[in-house]
């Protein structure tokens, strides 16, 4: 067991991202073993939960994130050891699938520490599949008006938390089709079997993942 499995006491851990980008017409030349799933068009955070009664949530860059909207974050937590997400809160006044504003919400898409253990020799798919059992994969959400049922967003049972699907196949299609909605920046390939690596630095666990984004006037992809 690695001497880095216990998480007890709180550390930063930054988020593993893409550092390389390539050109969305080259999406189907991937090759088996990879998993895709959107990019979400928000800030890049983490969370870490200490239990169900305590939280706190940071940038990419260890820096608090402010001005949110409340979120029940600690309800996400079945225990009383920390948990550590990895996801995008929304805070751009993006469009989302009902053509309608989509902000200050969180949609988790990577699972970092759970009942106190780092998940350090973890694979990617290992993540995905913890991730599913602790929240499923229903792509509706209840509200008082009736049913919304979203194409590319998994929900949790916890307003205003979400949570990416993923993708084995097809991804040219999938791109193709989800970069017409604004919240939507294309997607995120990575290797299902790359292991989880320490995070205590900004550049981590980069090179088992790509990312293929729609052009911008920064950016060609």
């Amino acid at each position: 067991m690695s001497i880095f499995s216990e998480y007890n006491n709180f550390r930063y851990i930054y988020p593993p991202r893409p550092e390389t980008a390539m050109d969305p017409a080259q999406l189907d030349g991937t090759g088996p073993g990879w998993i895709a799933q959107p990019k979400y068009n928000g800030s890049c955070a983490v969370v870490f939960i200490n239990g169900r009664k305590d939280y706190r949530i940071y940038n990419r860059h260890g820096e608090t994130l402010t001005l949110q909207k409340p979120i029940s974050y600690t309800a996400l937590n079945d225990c009383d050891k920390y948990m550590v997400l990895c996801g995008e809160y929304l805070n751009k006044n993006k469009i989302g699938e009902g053509n309608s504003l989509f902000n200050h919400k969180f949609i988790i898409w990577d699972i970092l520490v759970w009942k106190g253990q780092y998940l350090i020799g973890q694979t990617f798919e290992q993540r995905l599949i913890l991730l599913h059992a602790l929240f499923g994969t229903s792509r509706a959400f209840v509200t008082g008006k009736g049913i919304t049922m979203f194409e590319h967003l998994h929900t949790t049972g916890v307003d205003d938390v979400l949570m990416a699907p993923s993708y084995e196949n097809y991804f040219k299609a999938l791109y193709d089709e989800i970069i017409h909605t604004d919240l939507y920046e294309g997607l995120v390939l990575k290797k299902a079997a790359a292991k989880l690596e320490l995070g205590f630095r900004e550049k981590n666990n980069f090179s088992w993942q790509v990312k293929a984004r729609k052009p911008t006037n920064i950016y060609k992809f």
